[in-house]
């Protein structure tokens, strides 16, 4: 069975990238497994009092989110044939994915690009910029 990871972040890029996952699928749709991932980036750039309550409310905020655009994801596969499953990790997302690729040998990462242009790729870096360049299998960047 092949496998497939598509991290999925709720743009129009990572919609694309999935339905290009399923359109590698057709005709061959049992001889593939498609893992949806999504990383939540949780980050703390304040500091004072109540800070605890507000950091718990916000982690649950956005890990419920990536719950929720999993699902919503996953259910694009009912009654397609293809195996399909969710993963929901905490971190770097670029980091997360390529670890995630490596440890649970995937074939494939089919990653949307978000566009941004050359001057945005120099000072901030994509995610599936760093992708391509740390997966240790060949990844597809789906405009």
């Amino acid at each position: 069975m092949r496998k497939l990871l598509v991290p999925i972040d709720g743009s129009k890029a990572s919609e694309r990238a999935l339905q290009t996952a399923i359109d590698l699928c057709k005709g061959r749709e049992n001889d593939y497994l498609i893992t949806l991932l999504h990383v939540s980036v949780i980050e703390y750039h304040y500091a004072g009092i109540g800070i605890a309550a507000v950091r718990a409310n916000i982690d649950e905020s956005i890990v419920r989110e990536g719950d929720h655009l999993l699902r919503t994801a996953s259910n694009q596969f009912e009654n397609s044939g293809i195996e399909v499953d969710t993963v929901h990790l905490q971190g770097y997302a670029a980091q997360e994915i390529c670890q995630y690729a490596e440890e649970n040998r995937y074939d494939m990462i089919v990653i949307g690009n978000r566009g941004l242009g050359t001057f945005g790729k120099f000072i901030l870096g994509s995610v599936s910029h760093k992708v391509v360049h740390h997966a240790s299998c060949p990844v597809l960047i789906v405009k």
